[in-house]
Formats: structure tokens, sequence, C-alpha cells
């Protein structure tokens, strides 16, 4: 008779601390999320991650000696080999900490430990929009662009962990626009939901006869991507110029990967993809238009499916691969 393992995930946001258990069979069998202060700092964030797993594992029927390993997503700049968050921008003071040593002392269980986006990503190739593809990319489309590679169910990291930083290829060498790395013409420059609304301001600062529906949410400081997207669907002719330029942006992006990786599907993510079909035709469009025709065919571009339990998943099953990595 074979028995059932548990994995423990941990997704930590700058809203939320995500956990979740994940069986070796694949059910996701508790999910539980801890609100996060983000400004509250490295110590207290460290005690609601501990808090967070151990109400995941309360609020199951099962107890710790039932998990075999924990895995933890988390954001920002890391230190893949030794489990240090080197910085976070979405966190306060979240410098050179030692996640994985302080969360192994806590549990005394082994820790995998992952950037979030290619926990995503992981989750998604398994279990959600790419589970039946040998390979697959992952964009994850919210205030910046992240993303994962996956090959035969394992993450391509690197060396440094950065393999998949998909939003930081750069599209734009002519009077490129800056990204919140530093650099210029970053595909997150033009293509992340800040870099939408910095757009969309930037039009409706010249729109003149003011033909846009979109001024009175920018007048009443509630100005959104929802707004934007809404708006060219409903023929706003200042926000379809946004979208085309924001699909088209994403399609070149989408196009390098194409080229470059020759991936079986390519998964989006993220709140951005609430902007639904239209978007999504917007830059399958594109990419049929300018990518190798056999990298461009029906639904290999599509949206994720797992929606905010994509993290903790794939968080989980890097803690399964941990302990079922081959010795060399």
């Amino acid at each position: 008779m074979n028995t059932v393992d548990y994995y423990l995930g941990l997704d930590v946001g700058g809203t939320g601390m995500k956990t979740g258990i994940l069986s070796s069979t694949g059910e996701l069998i508790q999910t539980h999320t801890e609100p996060t202060n983000k400004d509250a700092g490295p110590v207290a964030g460290l005690a609601l991650m501990e808090k967070a797993l151990r109400t995941c594992v309360e609020k199951s029927a099962l107890n710790f000696d039932s998990i075999k390993a924990i895995g933890a997503a988390v954001p920002g700049i890391i230190d893949l080999k030794n489990g240090i968050i080197i910085d976070a921008v979405n966190l306060a003071d979240w410098k050179n900490v030692s996640v994985k040593t302080k969360l192994a002392s806590i549990f005394n269980k082994p820790i995998a430990f992952l950037n979030d986006a290619n926990a995503a990503a992981l989750g998604e190739a398994w279990y959600g929009a790419g589970k039946d593809a040998e390979s697959m990319a992952f964009l994850t489309l919210g205030t910046g662009i992240g993303g994962g590679l996956v090959h035969q169910g394992k993450l391509i990291e690197g060396r440094h962990g950065l393999a998949g930083e998909i939003g930081h290829m750069r599209i734009e060498m002519s009077r490129p626009r800056p990204c919140s790395c530093g650099h210029f013409g970053c595909l997150e420059a033009y293509a992340g939901a800040t870099s939408v609304l910095k757009r969309a301001y930037e039009a409706l600062a010249e729109d003149f006869n003011k033909i846009s529906d979109l001024h009175e949410p920018a007048q009443n400081k509630t100005l959104s991507c929802k707004h934007v997207f809404d708006a060219a669907v409903n023929g706003d002719p200042l926000a379809n110029r946004l979208v085309e330029q924001t699909s088209s942006a994403l399609a070149l992006g989408i196009i390098n990967i194409l080229h470059f990786f020759d991936p079986e599907k390519v998964v989006l993510g993220g709140g951005m993809i609430a902007a639904g079909d239209d978007f999504l035709n917007r830059i399958r469009w594109f990419v049929k238009d300018q990518a190798f025709k056999q990298c461009a065919q029906g639904d290999s571009i599509c949206f994720a499916t797992l929606g905010n339990n994509a993290g903790i998943t794939g968080a989980a099953i890097a803690a399964m691969q941990l302990l079922n990595r081959p010795t060399l």
C-alpha cells in the first residue's frame, strides 16, 4: 500500500503570507493566509512566516510530523544557494535576511528556497495551464513583470537564480523608458501595470479635447488598469492605443522567449490577466504575425489557471523535489 506524503508551501507577498499543504498525489488539502505588514521589518516578518505555517498545519487534520519538507517562495533579489533575501523592494528593510536558515532552525525540516515567480511557474507547470507541456515559460503580469522557465517539470534557475527574469529583457533601444530596476528599455517599463498607468496619465495630459472616458477616474485619482482595459473594449480610442502598445510590447518579449527557449507553452498569470480574452487575443495576434510560425500555434499562449494558489503549490513542489533530488 502506497503512503501519501505531505509538503508545506509558503508564498511571501507584500500583502499576505500564503501557505498550503500539498500531498504527494497532487491535492492541495489546506490553505491559509496571514495579512502582511510590509513595513514591519524582517523580524516581525519571519515570526509571521512561522505563524502562517503553523496555523496552516493546525487547520488541517495533520501534524508537523506528517510534513516531509517546506518550500519557501520569496520576492526580491535572492541568494539562491544560501537561502537569503538580499533585497525585497515591497518589504521594508528586508535586506540580507537568512530565511532558509531561520525556517530550518524553527521547524527542523528540509527547506527549499526559491523566487516567488519561479514558484508560480512550477505550480502552473505541474498542475495548472502547463501541466501537459514538456516545457513552459511563465510570465506574471502585475505591478511589474516576473517569470520562470520550466523544462520536464524542473525549474531552470541559473547560477544566481535569475533565469526567467523576463521583465528585464531589453525590448527598446531608441529613447527607452526607465525601468524600476534602474535600467532603460525593459519589458516591464512598457507592459507592467505601473507602466500602463504611467503611460495612461501621459496620454491623458495630451488629450486636450478630452475624448477619452479615462479622464473622470484620473481626475478622481481612482484610475486603474481595469479602467484602461474596459475602456478599450468599449471603443475608447486612447485606451485602445494604450492596450495595443501594451499587447505589442508583451508580444515582443514573448517572441524573444519563443525564439530563445522554444517552450511548448507560454502561460500568463498575475493581476493583469483579468483584462480578459481581448487582451490575450491581441497578444496572440502580434506573436503570430511576427514569430516563427512553428512557435505561435493555437493556444500555446494562454492564461494561468491556479490563481493565488500557484505560488504555494510551486513552493510545495520544490520541497518535494528537494527530497527526491538524485545524488551525484
